[in-house]
């Protein structure tokens, strides 16, 4: 498959996690129902599709971001892998337990792994936000947007809850401004580096010019 058909996957990826973070921030702000298991079990998608964006960003400037983006994208990619456990918890375990089965289990190690998971997406998300900013090639807004909607999207233990909704809607616009600029980056990222040539009729690597 192409190198830029996969850039443009990854974008698409963001653009479809977008999406889901929208409907998950209508559900936690009321504007929809909260009780329907079609968007229960979406919810969880967010992350599972985000997982492609960052990794889509980080190979589109690894050389830009350096060691600072591959520790941040390590931490991104463990932290948003992480989530995605917590949110299928949340949304298809949770609803089929009581409420004390649930206190329990977040009184013990299940919500220990919770709130590692948690610091660990926000530290990947600051210090990827960084090394993407650093590198240049994203919009800074949409980086911004991104850290600052992380933020109460990891903390939603300790931040009032209202302040989960806005998180998610303003982490939304940062990840549906960053998948759509590597759909449009995609095509660029598939040329040749300066040079470079790739060999005729051959799906072999370029092959760096004396």
């Amino acid at each position: 498959m192409p190198t830029q058909t996969l850039y443009r996957l990854a974008g698409w990826a963001g653009a479809i996690s977008a999406a889901i973070l929208l409907l998950n921030s209508a559900r936690r702000g009321a504007l929809i129902p909260d009780d329907l298991a079609f968007t229960h079990a979406l919810a969880p998608l967010a992350e599972a599709f985000g997982l492609f964006l960052i990794t889509g960003l980080y190979l589109a400037d690894r050389q830009r971001s350096g060691t600072l983006g591959a520790v941040g994208y390590t931490l991104n990619f463990l932290g948003m892998a992480g989530l995605l456990g917590v949110e299928y918890i949340l949304n298809l375990v949770f609803p089929e337990l009581t409420k004390a089965q649930i206190t329990s289990l977040v009184g013990g190690l299940t919500g220990v792994m919770f709130t590692a998971s948690s610091i660990v997406f926000l530290a990947g998300a600051v210090v990827f936000g960084a090394a993407l900013w650093r590198a240049g090639q994203a919009p800074r807004g949409a980086v911004a947007a991104y850290v600052l909607g992380a933020t109460p999207v990891a903390l939603r233990g300790v931040l009032p809850t209202a302040t989960f909704p806005p998180g998610l809607l303003v982490m939304a616009v940062g990840v549906a401004c960053l998948g759509i600029t590597l759909i449009k980056r995609a095509p660029r990222l598939g040329l040749p580096a300066a040079g470079t040539v790739a060999p005729a009729g051959s799906a072999r690597p370029a092959v760096r010019l004396p």
